[in-house]
């Protein structure tokens, strides 16, 4: 007896990729803030995963990809920014 996959099937395997990158991304912009000296992008980042993390886990496919995106930004921001003020205070100082 062969049986059907279920209608939300995608949607599932799609929810659970969306929270384990915004796990990823959650533990990269924590690192980022502490190794990039990029405190406030980086825990603003790292709110944003934490807030996507919770929209994949109820099914909200749409809205954790917008606050993952944000996320993304924050902590990629935050760390370029960080490696450069640190970079130039080195080489001003």
């Amino acid at each position: 007896m062969q049986t059907e996959a279920s209608p939300l099937a995608p949607s599932a395997v799609k929810a659970q990729e969306l929270y384990r990158q915004a796990n990823t991304w959650f533990v990269i912009s924590l690192l980022s803030s502490l190794l990039c000296v990029s405190l406030c992008l980086g825990l603003g980042g790292a709110v944003f995963c934490r807030l996507a993390m919770q929209s994949a886990r109820h099914g909200l496919l749409s809205d954790a990809d917008v606050k993952l995106k944000w996320g993304k930004v924050l902590t990629l921001v935050g760390s370029v920014m960080g490696m450069l003020s640190t970079t130039l205070w080195l080489v001003f100082h």
